[in-house]
């Protein structure tokens, strides 16, 4: 989740989801699955307040957290994708 583009806090497990069944509320979810992997008390000096117990998750948290990141936002919480698109052999080398 982030909070003007920065990380204050990490979910993971969230590959389930289910519907809330409210009528009129079809972009409602919960995920049945998530852990919260980490999250942050202040930005100014990030440092995880979980205690995640899986150590992927706190690796994670520790990678995400406090960082700036562009996201995109369907409302009060912010999604940033896990997984990145495929890149092309050219980029990154010089001419």
């Amino acid at each position: 989740m982030t909070v003007a583009g920065f990380v204050v806090a990490v979910l993971t497990g969230l590959a389930e989801w289910e519907s809330d069944g409210t009528v009129g509320t079809t972009g409602r979810y919960r995920f049945t699955k998530a852990r919260l992997a980490g999250y942050l008390t202040d930005l100014t000096a990030p440092a995880n307040a979980a205690d995640p117990a899986d150590p992927e998750d706190a690796r994670l948290a520790g990678l995400l957290l406090g960082t700036r990141l562009a996201s995109v936002s369907g409302g009060p919480i912010a999604y940033v994708p896990t997984t990145t698109t495929a890149t092309t052999a050219d980029e990154g080398e010089q001419a």
